[in-house]
């Protein structure tokens, strides 16, 4: 099969018959139709889950498939070949893809506006172009929103369509009810509700442990600032007390010098003197004896 057999045969599929043919009571599904179903279900579900934690990869999927069905209808519109209709179609899907999963407030623009666009045609059903527009309009404001509230239209979004993809899905995918078409609405409301409850307590334990994290940060940097004012001011002290040394004279010093007399060289050559008259005088009176000294008595 060529490109132009490929561009043939999707101008020749049409999305809404073959939804109606789904809706059809009694209609047996065909494992291409079962496998389409449960797929739907499956991402549906996960977006609401999740739409939020995975806005990068939501705006991948989304932003291929938008942007793929972008360039296809300015091909065709264009009146090019089928061939370059289809190549230029997939440059347009990857390089919207790509630019929703690598920037972050792109995805979620692409992602709210997808999201409320695909949700508004759904509940719509526009049959005319000034519908269309309208549902246009709604999601181009939405989208522009979500730049400044990313978390709140980001939720909203995706609840909204994750619920509208689920709901219809499992319900097609579940046998034949008295409920009817009640039960399609009671599916896509519990898709959503549930969707929103668990995103809501996903963001606020985010926000919990960034608390957290943030209060450690500040403890630190106090327990840090503290620590520094503690050592500045025990170096102030120790800085204070050195000067008070050394500007005052060290008592012991000052009573070894009232103490102590200094020696000159003339005194010692008169104990020199004294030492060798004594000697002589020993040596002359053989029995002369130094007195013995007496011993201190102690004062009680």
């Amino acid at each position: 099969m060529n490109m132009n057999e490929i561009y043939r045969a999707i101008q020749e599929f049409d999305l809404a018959a073959a939804i109606a043919e789904v809706r059809e009571a009694g209609h047996v599904l065909t494992q291409t139709e079962m496998a389409g179903l449960i797929v739907a279900a499956v991402l549906g579900g996960l977006m609401c889950l999740f739409g939020l934690k995975l806005v990068r990869f939501w705006a991948a999927v989304l932003g291929l498939a938008g942007g793929a069905a972008a360039g296809y209808a300015a091909g065709t519109a264009a009146g090019l070949d089928g061939t370059v209709v289809l190549l230029i179609s997939a440059a347009a899907g990857v390089i919207v893809a790509v630019l929703g999963a690598a920037l972050y407030r792109v995805g979620v623009f692409l992602t709210v506006f997808l999201g409320v666009g695909l949700f508004g045609i759904h509940m719509i059903d526009p049959r005319n172009w000034i519908l269309l527009g309208i549902c246009a309009g709604v999601a181009l404001v939405a989208a522009m929103l979500s730049v400044k509230f990313i978390n709140m239209f980001t939720i909203l979004a995706t609840v909204l369509l994750g619920g509208v993809t689920a709901g219809p899905a499992v319900y097609y995918l579940l046998p034949e009810t008295a409920l009817g078409g009640i039960l399609r609405i009671i599916l896509c409301a519990a898709f959503g509700a549930v969707g929103m409850l668990v995103q809501l307590l996903l963001e606020s334990r985010k926000r919990k442990r960034q608390s957290l994290k943030k209060a450690a940060q500040i403890r630190k940097e106090n327990s840090t600032e503290n620590e520094v004012e503690r050592a500045r001011a025990m170096m102030d002290e120790l800085g204070g007390d050195i000067e008070k040394v050394e500007q005052t004279p060290f008592p012991a010093r000052a009573e070894q010098d009232a103490f102590f007399e200094t020696v000159s060289l003339d005194d010692i050559d008169d104990i020199e003197d004294e030492d060798e008259i004594f000697e002589e005088s020993e040596q002359e009176d053989p029995e002369w004896k130094e007195p013995k000294r007496q011993p201190k008595k102690r004062k009680k």
